[in-house]
């Protein structure tokens, strides 16, 4: 027994014993004073509860047992792989990719075979990017996390408009993919244990050279293991095992770093330990949370409500990620400077160039549409007719686009780190978590509670990060607790889907960036907030500066490191606040502006915030046009549209920096 460390037996016995009780009760409740014996082993047909105990509830607890006990595997072979304690498969963007492949092959397909195939396609290209992107930072923990999460936000994001142009076809799998465990029979069970099994031996055939790895790359070279085979056999191991699970239940997030995680914490040193401390953690963790939430839920086998316990195991995991921040600090490199190209220089032809642009935006917006008769183009007279209409949304639009811009580029120059933006720090995240608040909790709400509850939640959001990183407000610790508060958001927006509730569809539009329910005196407002933010940015011009010589160099002419870093956090938080409400958190135009205007040539910080607003500005407007046209005459989210067509521009972006 000392092969189990004593923490660990303790965490079994205490977790088991509380699922295994309420497991009991639940059978009690079903059967009564029938008999256990004969309903376990040979049900009665026409005995319903009976079938219910049969069918229903002991194929639950068996796929809550493996599904945790192959993610506590899965995640601990990530962490042995990478060497990073906060990876595992959420933060890798295997869930999010495995669930938009199934999301897609249910609606062009819809069968039910073949779907563990397809899950594990679509995690494997999802941590393939992944890798990719993080390669040039040497796959460090910071680089692997944070383009972890960028392809997790962006598969979510198209998973979101799949749901929003097909929302009644998808509705099943927004419910299912919340991670729920119901369950009709052994067969999901059976498929799930097959593959465990296989994946355990393949785990045992490795597990030597794996366990070199802990020694270092170096030393397991000298002792003769295979580092490069071992390491692409064990990720594939465990993108296998998480395409099984995401095949079978959807997402279940945040268990597999809270298992490896408990198992260090209470004394499992070795990796043999830790395989087997993680699984059995994962799988009592998993079966407890899913009882309490039967309990909690209901007493009934099912529930038209029933909370999805893969969203409960994320709302539980995203405390623990932060909690473990600071276990990573020793991994991440103290500066990581913006290595993208810059131009020679913002010339006077490239503001005529960038006026030009301007100017296509507004008659594309203004003048062009597709129509019951196809695309048309709008006569002088049709477009003073229209003006009152579509007017306050372009300048909704550009307001947004603006806002988002400064903030992202304020950010980068903030904390030296070309992955900064608004998406990322979690402020736009909570302002919509209050907005998602509202629309459940008031019938009718109105564009003013709307604001204040955006404007709440965001600076509760800004109000979290500024506290869990008081102290130091160090680049890295900042952006992975806004990280957390995005993962956070997603699975209370996973939770609200999977709830049913017909008041979803509002919610996704409002999240989303949908401009339909913003009133006009609300869009000249923002345009207003844009041009004061804009008036007061060269304030922050000698900090900025200052900021791009890195810390010490900016300590050394005298600039309070923490103090400016705190205030211009602020005022970016504001700036996103605004731009939240109107075009939701989904969007890439404040990571993706500050690097066209920097590859354009403004390279100084007032020039580049100049620049990046009027291009986030245009890009937001086109962004809003082509959402009326896509799938007309319904219309798609200019915030959502702005995301699907930024991440492809990201991901080359960053695959060209790694070729420099």
């Amino acid at each position: 027994m000392s092969f189990i460390p004593r923490g660990c037996l303790l965490l079994f016995a205490v977790l088991f014993a509380l699922a295994a009780g309420l497991a009991l009760w639940q059978v009690g409740a079903t059967l009564g004073s029938a008999s256990w014996l004969s309903a376990l082993l040979r049900p009665d047909p026409e005995n319903l509860s009976q079938v219910l105990l049969h069918e229903v509830l002991l194929p639950r607890v068996a796929m809550a047992l493996l599904c945790g006990t192959a993610l506590g595997l899965a995640c601990t072979l990530i962490q042995q792989v990478l060497r990073n304690p906060l990876a595992e498969p959420m933060t890798l963007g295997i869930f999010p990719g495995a669930y938009l492949a199934l999301a897609l092959y249910t609606l062009y397909d819809g069968g039910a075979a073949g779907r563990e195939l397809v899950a594990l396609v679509g995690g494997a290209l999802a941590v393939l990017v992944v890798l990719a992107l993080a390669w040039p930072q040497r796959l460090s923990p910071m680089a692997v996390i944070l383009c972890g999460m960028v392809v997790n936000l962006y598969c979510g994001a198209v998973s979101l408009a799949i749901a929003l142009v097909h929302f009644d076809f998808l509705l099943g799998l927004q419910i299912w993919g919340g991670g729920s465990l119901e369950q009709a029979g052994w067969q999901p069970s059976a498929h799930l244990l097959a593959g465990l099994a296989g994946s355990v031996l393949t785990v045992w055939w490795i597990r030597r050279p794996l366990a070199l790895l802990d020694s270092g790359e170096s030393t397991a070279r000298s002792l003769g293991a295979k580092v490069e085979r071992t390491r692409l056999v064990a990720l594939l191991v465990a993108v296998v095992l998480t395409a099984l699970v995401v095949a079978q239940v959807g997402v279940i997030g945040f268990l597999g770093l809270a298992a490896p995680a408990l198992a260090r914490l209470l004394g499992a040193r070795t990796l043999y330990q830790r395989l087997f401390c993680s699984a059995g953690i994962g799988a009592a963790i998993l079966w407890a949370t899913d009882q309490v939430v039967l309990l909690i839920s209901t007493t009934q086998v099912f529930s038209a409500h029933l909370i999805p316990t893969g969203t409960v195991t994320s709302l539980l995991g995203v405390p623990l990620l932060v909690a473990l921040l600071p276990r990573l600090r020793s991994g991440i490199s103290s500066q990581w400077k913006p290595a993208w190209p810059m131009g020679s220089g913002f010339t006077f032809r490239r503001w005529l160039w960038l006026a030009g642009l301007l100017a296509v935006g507004l008659f594309l917006s203004l003048a062009v549409a597709r129509g019951l008769d196809g695309w048309a183009i709008a006569s002088w007279t049709e477009v003073q007719g229209l003006l009152f209409w579509q007017v306050p949304h372009t300048v909704l639009a550009m307001a947004a686009g603006g806002l988002l811009a400064l903030a992202g580029t304020l950010l980068q120059r903030a904390t030296a780190n070309p992955m900064a933006s608004p998406d990322l720090l979690g402020v736009s995240s909570g302002g919509a978590l209050g907005i998602v608040v509202v629309v459940f909790a008031v019938s009718q709400p109105t564009p003013a509670l709307l604001f204040t509850a955006c404007l709440a939640g965001s600076l509760a959001a800004l109000g979290g990060l500024l506290w869990l990183g008081r102290g130091t407000f160090t680049p890295q610790r900042l952006l992975l607790i806004g990280v957390a508060v995005s993962a956070w958001f997603q699975a209370m927006v996973s939770a609200t889907l999977a709830s049913g509730d017909p008041r979803a569809a509002l919610m996704l539009q409002l999240v989303t960036g949908s401009t339909y329910y913003i009133p006009a005196v609300l869009a000249w407002a923002a345009a207003g907030v844009l041009v004061l933010g804009l008036c007061l940015v060269p304030l922050f011009s000698r900090w900025l500066q200052a900021f791009s010589l890195g810390e010490g160099a900016a300590a050394s002419v005298g600039v309070p490191v923490a103090r400016a870093r705190l205030l211009i956090l602020l005022f970016a938080g504001v700036l996103t606040t605004m731009a939240t409400l109107l075009v939701g958190p989904l969007s890439f135009i404040g990571l993706l502006a500050p690097h066209i205007a920097r590859l354009a040539g403004a390279r100084r910080p007032l020039q580049q915030l100049w620049v990046a607003a009027l291009l986030g500005a245009v890009l937001m407007m086109v962004s809003e046009w082509l959402g009326r046209q896509m799938i007309f005459p319904q219309q798609m989210p200019a915030g959502l549209v702005a995301t699907l067509l930024g991440g492809p521009y990201l991901v080359l972006l960053m695959l060209y920096r790694r070729r420099q």
